[in-house]
């Protein structure tokens, strides 16, 4: 038998592994979606908007729907059990007040069913370079391993990345063992997964955290020369790096009994 924990943020696999509880980032975010009936006219350009200790942004899905968000410094309180109408209100009245019309209006229409507001989460780095991420034949995969920040759009992509290459090294004992699981082989088939996973794991998190922090940082001359390095030097190379191939996945076929690899390439 083979235990994948996949269940999320607090996730009750890696404490069971020992992994430590994620840490908040000192950021909460609200988001929602918006719909607009007639259409919302404004193309398919993602927006984005700063302020000190704020940064919003909206992004255009279809003709008539449109995604937003803001994330805001220093908000430590869970906002989950808050009613949809008093988020959106918050967000009008008291976070965003001095943004574009074009922001405030998008967050009129909003669908309040969709509307959330939480913290920001992320494991410490350095625990999943160094702590039991997997022990036996037990895992964790996605935000059960990782959990992120958003602010490069990794958390979902970096957890498809571990399906792939958690099925290869699965996959390849599976195979080498006469398609049957073998303890010991899956153990060992694990602990290479969380060796080849974990480092990248760690640097998105990493990645994730301070561009986050440079970007919605103060109006301190340094932290606005941070923000310009950011932006013309390291957002390229951060852009570089989540672009990855995570390699290919083997797939049994049941024709005549083989076995063939095919290409499973995920970027």
């Amino acid at each position: 038998q083979v235990l994948i924990g996949c269940d999320g943020l607090h996730s009750v696999v890696a404490e069971w592994l020992g992994l430590s509880a994620p840490i908040h980032s000192g950021r909460s975010a609200a988001r929602g979606l918006s719909v607009f009936p007639q259409g919302h006219g404004l193309g398919s350009s993602v927006q984005q908007f700063l302020d000190v200790g704020k940064r919003a942004g909206v992004v255009p899905l279809n003709d008539n729907e449109v995604y937003w968000f803001i994330t805001c410094q220093g908000i430590k309180r869970d906002h989950r059990t808050y009613d949809p109408s008093t988020i959106q209100k918050e967000v009008l009245e008291h976070h965003a007040p001095n943004f574009p019309s074009i922001y405030l209006d998008v967050v009129r229409h909003s669908d309040l069913c969709s509307l959330s507001w939480a913290p920001l989460m992320l494991r410490n780095p350095w625990n999943i370079v160094v702590g039991n991420v997997s022990r036996g034949n037990v895992t964790v995969v996605g935000d059960a391993m990782h959990p992120m920040t958003p602010d490069l759009g990794q958390g979902g992509c970096c957890a498809l990345e571990d399906a792939v290459v958690l099925g290869r090294h699965i996959g390849n004992s599976f195979l080498a063992n006469g398609k049957s699981v073998v303890a010991e082989e899956v153990a060992r088939a694990l602990g290479a997964y969380v060796k080849e996973r974990k480092w990248r794991a760690a640097g998105l998190v990493t990645a994730s955290y301070v561009s986050g922090w440079v970007q919605q940082s103060g109006r301190n001359w340094w932290r606005q020369l941070l923000r310009v390095v950011f932006y013309s030097y390291l957002f390229v190379v951060l852009a570089r790096g989540v672009n990855f191939d995570c390699g290919k996945l083997p797939i049994a076929k049941a024709e005549e009994g083989e076995v063939e690899a095919e290409s499973s390439k995920l970027d």
